[in-house]
């Protein structure tokens, strides 16, 4: 009878660990959904945020896009400056997929621009800057390795 018990409460045990296991699953599953839908709305009110920026400096976007380069001091200080907010935006977005925090889609949207602007003449320019220097070595490394790629093109 004892034995009986034991083996009872034995079944019972391994019941509650499996229940546990799988509220587990389920808490995790709703918090990877929730942390990813953060991050997306986190990119778009950044994205908002880096627009705004262009807006108030179109005609120095347009002059980096074009392949100008800026008048040398304050002019090329805020080029500089805008190229290395959409540096920080791309990085961003690069460690949010490689943390899988980010779709494939989302990273894509922002890697489709990178070889373009690795291209342009402010690129050098902004990597040897302050701003170019502050990333992490596997995104600096990318942009490098994309530039050497689409140069060879």
């Amino acid at each position: 009878m004892l034995e009986q018990i034991a083996n009872i409460a034995e079944i019972i045990g391994v019941t509650l660990v499996l229940i546990t296991l799988i509220f587990l699953t389920l808490q995790i599953r709703q918090n990877t959904r929730a942390i990813r839908s953060t991050t997306v709305q986190a990119v778009m009110q950044s994205d908002m945020a880096f627009a705004q920026i262009l807006v108030e400096h179109a005609a120095l976007w347009d002059k980096i896009l074009g392949g100008e380069m800026p008048e040398p001091g304050a002019e090329t200080r805020r080029a500089t400056i805008i190229f290395n907010i959409f540096m920080i935006e791309s990085e961003t977005r690069y460690h949010q997929f490689q943390l899988g925090h980010l779709g494939e889609q989302e990273w894509q949207a922002r890697f489709r621009t990178v070889p373009m602007m690795v291209r342009l003449p402010m690129f050098p320019v902004w990597r040897q800057s302050l701003g170019g220097q502050s990333h992490s070595e596997d995104f600096l490394e990318l942009l490098d390795r994309v530039r050497a790629e689409s140069i060879e093109d």
